[in-house]
């Protein structure tokens, strides 16, 4: 079999990419308890314990996030640039955990697992948002043609970033909408 070759150009790009742009990311996940001994009391007991969005609702599981960037401009001689965007990624997820599970029977056992892998997913596609948001501004700043001052540039890149993290917000809510919150794909207890 032949040694498969990486041209150049495409390693010469990656390295510049990893020497102008960093990213990072911190997801927390959380439980609160849960108790009952069928589907509807697991149900109720998420729907009356379940993390609070910030608007007052109860959700079963609930994901926040946060984007931050940073970078640094330089001055030359054609205007200002930026000279390395770096990422930052704050994420929580709060699930369900069943303090009951041991002691129930296997067939509710079962329904269990599923649903709260299910939610889990869901959950990890809010947070998905968040890295994707974070992506597009390592990717869009880094291409910010040179302005005619740093003052400027920054006014522009934060401009931008800002409405790339709205995007994805955007999207987001378009993700719970369009899944009615996973129960399309799957999400009953």
């Amino acid at each position: 079999m032949p040694a498969l070759r990486t041209p150049r150009s495409i390693i010469a790009a990656l390295l510049f990419v990893a020497s102008h742009a960093s990213a990072s990311e911190q997801l927390d996940i959380s439980y609160y308890p849960i108790s009952g001994d069928t589907p509807a009391q697991l149900l109720q007991a998420m729907q009356d314990n379940g993390p609070q969005a910030d608007d007052g609702s109860r959700f079963h599981g609930y994901t926040r996030w946060n984007v931050r960037w940073n970078y640094q401009t330089n001055s030359r001689s054609n205007g200002c640039v930026l000279q390395r965007v770096d990422t930052q990624v704050n994420g929580s997820i709060t699930l369900p955990e069943w303090t009951g599970e041991h002691t129930a029977d296997a067939k509710l056992r079962e329904r269990w697992r599923n649903y709260s892998t299910l939610l889990r997913e869901h959950e990890q596609g809010h947070y998905r948002f968040a890295l994707d948001a974070a992506a597009e501004i390592r990717r869009q700043l880094a291409a910010l043609p040179p302005q005619r001052n740093c003052d400027a540039l920054v006014q522009q890149a934060n401009q931008l970033g800002a409405s790339l993290v709205e995007l994805q917000r955007q999207r987001e809510i378009a993700y719970d909408r369009d899944s009615n919150h996973g129960r399309n794909n799957g999400l009953e207890l």
